[in-house]
């Protein structure tokens, strides 16, 4: 799915500092070079993923990631069962659990999909499967994909201190709380549903739980 590239540089300088490390599994490519423009690491990932994968079961150290950003494509037909859609957004969020460093970002981009019985949104399911893959629910983000006349829609709410996103410095959380954050309700997202104007795009944006550690040598920046 494409992503738009004020979008992607958006993410990017939001959830990251230079130097740390994002991965990009969009398969459009712009996350990544947005995070090399701005001095951060970073691959492209494109995993083949119809089913959930065993996270829990697999290695500690493949979590390198300081900022997964990952995307679901519209529906645009009834050929895809809402089983498979969901199995299909489930292991992608499981996916992008794994490789995210502790304390890291998950952010999911979605469209609206319009098909013949309907609008198709994947954003609840995308929280829904967040939860079960350990991650707690911060925002949830619109994106306009067209320009706004007049005034706008006023200001926009920060999310980051001077420095650069950064959960050792959350206000609101201490280290005797990442464990237990709760995030936003899945309600959120359920709300969200009901605006479907083909003029945004969704944004579900998660934490990893735990604390953030060292970057992990090997994600290089390119050249």
């Amino acid at each position: 799915m494409a992503v738009p590239t004020r979008l992607a540089a958006r993410l990017v300088a939001e959830y990251t500092r230079p130097g740390q490390a994002v991965a990009d599994l969009t398969a459009a490519g712009e996350v990544a070079e947005q995070a090399w423009i701005q001095g951060r690491g970073n691959k492209v990932l494109s995993p083949t993923l119809d089913a959930p994968g065993p996270s829990a079961a697999a290695p500690p150290d493949l979590a390198w990631a300081n900022l997964t950003v990952a995307s679901l494509a519209a529906a645009t037909s009834c050929t895809t069962s809402t089983g498979a859609r969901r199995r299909r957004a489930r292991a992608r969020v499981e996916f992008a659990a794994l490789i995210t460093r502790p304390g890291g970002i998950v952010a999911v981009i979605t469209p609206i999909g319009h098909t013949p019985t309907g609008v198709v949104d994947p954003a609840p399911g995308v929280v829904r499967a967040a939860a079960c893959a350990g991650l707690v629910y911060l925002q949830h983000v619109i994106a306009l994909t067209v320009p706004i006349c007049e005034a706008g829609l006023g200001a926009t709410i920060p999310v980051r201190g001077k420095g650069g996103f950064d959960p050792d410095q959350d206000p609101h959380t201490g280290p005797d709380q990442w464990e237990a954050e709760v995030g936003l309700s899945t309600s959120v997202s359920e709300a969200a549903a009901t605006i479907t104007s083909p003029a945004h795009l969704n944004i579900s944006v998660f934490r990893k739980k735990g604390r953030t550690t060292p970057a992990r040598a090997g994600v290089e920046v390119r050249a």
